[in-house]
C-alpha cells in the first residue's frame, strides 16, 4: 500500500501525506492528486519515476481513483537522467547524494519504512515520525540533486 507522499511545493514548503492505517490510503492519494493538479504548470522532479508513477496510479486504480491525468504533467526524473547520463558507481538516490556532497540521513532508509510502519499503525508515535523525517530527507536530497543538476537538466531531456 502507499503508506506517504511526499512533496515540497514551489515555495519551498515540504507537505507529506501519511496514511495512519490503510483505511487512508484512498484518502492520501485524493490529497496528493488535488495538491499536483493546484500547481500543474510546475514540473514534478521525482526520483525513480519508473517505480513511483506506476505504484501511485496501481494504488489509485486499487482504490477506485482516476488519476490518468498524472500522465498529462511534465515529469523530471533525475534518476532516469543521471543514469542516462553520468557514470556513478550507483544510481540509487543515498548514493548519489553522497557522491554530489548532500548530506543525507542513512540511518532510517526506504528498507526500514515497512517494519516501521507496522509500528506506527500499531500507535508507536517515533516509528511514525522517522518515516516522516526519512521522506522529508529524501525530499530535501532530491532538492539539492537537482539544484546541482539543474544546468545540465534541460539540455538532457531534449
Amino acid at each position: 500500500m502507499l503508506i506517504a507522499a511526499g512533496l515540497i511545493l514551489p515555495n519551498g514548503e515540504s507537505k507529506i501525506f501519511f496514511a495512519d492505517g490503510p483505511e487512508q490510503e484512498k484518502k492520501i492519494i485524493e490529497e496528493t492528486m488535488e495538491l499536483l493538479r493546484k500547481y500543474r504548470e510546475e514540473p514534478i522532479i521525482i526520483w525513480y519515476s519508473g517505480f513511483d508513477i506506476p505504484f501511485f496510479v496501481s494504488r489509485a486504480i486499487k482504490n477506485g481513483l482516476d488519476v490518468s491525468d498524472i500522465y498529462d504533467f511534465r515529469i523530471i526524473d533525475l534518476c532516469k537522467l543521471v543514469q542516462e547520463n553520468l557514470k556513478f558507481a550507483s544510481n540509487k538516490l543515498d548514493e548519489v547524494s553522497k557522491f554530489l556532497g548532500i548530506k543525507k540521513n542513512l540511518i532510517v532508509t526506504g528498507k526500514d519504512v515497512q517494519k516501521l510502519y507496522l509500528k506506527a499503525i500499531k500507535g508507536n508515535r517515533k516509528a511514525r515520525e522517522e518515516i516522516v523525517e526519512h521522506c522529508i530527507d529524501d525530499l530535501k536530497a532530491l532538492k539539492e540533486i537537482f539544484r546541482k543538476l539543474e544546468k545540465y537538466v534541460d539540455k538532457w531531456m531534449k
